[in-house]
């Protein structure tokens, strides 16, 4: 349906409701589409959290066009309104207010499933606890929607009799302030306790809790509901309300997506990201050194590196590279032939360098590996009691 041009003037809000509705619903499908993408491209496949945040977009998309809706019967007009357009509007309210619970339930729960990759078995009870309580309050609340007024029009709170609907979404709101800081505070207490720099400590607790700035509109959300819920005309005063709730609806499924952003991701490329490939390199070059000689005379092996899993995860585990970004460089030590399978050859590697190098050659907390220019090497091979030098 094409609906003819409007302008927002001071007693008709119903063009605002419609194009901010638009603009934050394109918002969040570019945030999904660039995390989705992200995903696929850095790990090849999509994980719970992922589909998880697919699904609350969808929601999303589907509560918006149901508040556009609204917007085209006639929701934040002073007047004129004639009683099939109000009972539209109040069945599309009465549909956007269970899928705006339902995006925010999703969303809550793709961004605990991304904690669970990452945290320690420890705070896992708390995941489970904090999904728990998310869990009972977006059903209690999407029961207790269905049921706001009643039969057999439930939808109906303007000429229904109808509980308390401002209680009911201080509920609604106060829980998902609730919810959310405790998903905050579960990443602040596993990230700020990494061996890092604080500048990447920073950077981690900023980009993961930014589901904080979800908490002002939502208590702004409280205070204008109040104003519409006792207003007498509640057709024309709830479009602040109801341009709130796609504040929070866009910066919910943004939340869950803004770790994967690019930019972010280049940020750790160029750190901590690296510095793991490169280990895994040395340790691969390494290792391929060892074997490569003719019969087996020494070998050396990173201690600390571990290949990186493709398929594991879009972006490495945050408490992974950030406790990876205080190793930029290896240590490096001789393996003991004398635990070699073949008993009979032993080998003596004596290393000749300037007495300057000495005390490093010797620490074993270095970190400086010394490639030196020339080596001097005595073999000794025993074969039955015969010497050969």
């Amino acid at each position: 349906m094409i609906l003819p041009r409007e302008h927002e003037t001071p007693f008709n809000k119903a063009p605002l409701i419609r194009a901010v509705t638009a603009l934050l619903m394109v918002i969040s499908i570019l945030s999904a589409i660039t995390r989705l993408v992200t995903r696929m491209a850095t790990a090849g496949n999509l994980k719970l959290d992922d589909i998880l945040v697919g699904a609350s977009t969808i929601m999303a998309i589907a509560q918006s066009i149901a508040v556009i809706i609204q917007g085209a019967n006639g929701l934040g007009k002073m007047q004129g309104l004639s009683a099939d357009q109000v009972s539209s509007i109040l069945k599309a309210q009465y549909t956007s207010d269970v899928l705006f619970i339902l995006t925010l339930l999703l969303a809550k729960i793709s961004a605990t499933r991304t904690i669970w990759g990452m945290a320690p078995r420890k705070r896992r009870g708390l995941l489970w606890a904090t999904e728990g309580m998310i869990g009972a309050w977006a059903l209690s609340s999407i029961a207790a929607s269905f049921f706001q007024c009643s039969i057999p029009e439930p939808w109906d709170y303007v000429k229904g009799q109808c509980f308390n609907r401002y209680a009911f979404w201080v509920y609604v709101d106060a829980l998902n302030i609730i919810t959310d800081l405790a998903i905050t505070s579960i990443l602040v207490d596993m990230f700020i306790h990494l061996k890092t720099s604080v500048a990447k400590k920073t950077l981690v607790i900023g980009v993961f809790g930014c589901r904080t700035f979800i908490i002002p509109p939502i208590i702004c959300h409280m205070y204008y509901y109040k104003a519409a819920a006792d207003s007498n005309n509640p057709m024309f005063d709830m479009w602040p309300p109801t341009i709130i709730t796609q504040v929070i609806l866009c910066l919910s499924v943004m939340a869950t997506c803004i770790p994967y952003l690019k930019p972010f991701l280049d940020s750790l490329e160029s750190g901590q990201m690296i510095a793991g490939d490169l280990r895994g390199a040395s340790s691969k070059g390494s290792n391929s050194r060892s074997r490569s000689g003719p019969s087996g005379y020494a070998s050396a092996s990173a201690h600390t590196s571990r290949p990186r899993d493709k398929s594991a995860r879009g972006i490495m585990s945050v408490a992974d590279m950030a406790s990876n970004a205080s190793y930029r460089r290896q240590n490096y030590e001789m393996m003991d032939m004398g635990k070699s399978r073949d008993r009979g050859n032993k080998a003596t590697v004596t290393a000749a360098s300037e007495p300057a190098g000495s005390w490093d050659r010797h620490s074993q907390t270095s970190q400086t590996v010394l490639v030196e220019q020339s080596w001097k090497v005595d073999v000794h091979r025993e074969h039955g009691g015969t010497t050969g030098a």
